[in-house]
């Protein structure tokens, strides 16, 4: 189900986007539509955005059904290694 939507944006801006649109093929409406469905995706991976480049070329990498926060896990590594001296 579609609805109208009721925007204020800059003139220049509406100009260039309806330019945009006529050269990619598509509706202004439909460019828009996307843009909103991407934001949902964005806050979802909004985290890993968050995260230095080195990090995020690493992120996931390491799969694990440990699922203890990650101090939790290295304090109990920590214990496991310093008990056996």
């Amino acid at each position: 189900m579609s609805t109208k939507l009721t925007l204020s944006i800059d003139e220049n801006v509406v100009s260039e986007a309806k330019e945009y649109a006529k050269e990619s093929g598509k509706s202004l409406s439909k460019i828009i539509e996307g843009y909103l469905r991407g934001l949902k995706n964005k806050k979802n991976s909004a985290r890993q955005d968050e995260l230095p480049p080195v990090l995020k070329r690493l992120h996931g990498c390491i799969k694990s059904d440990d699922m203890r926060d990650y101090k939790d896990i290295y304090a109990d590594g920590l214990v496991e290694k310093y008990n056996k001296l």
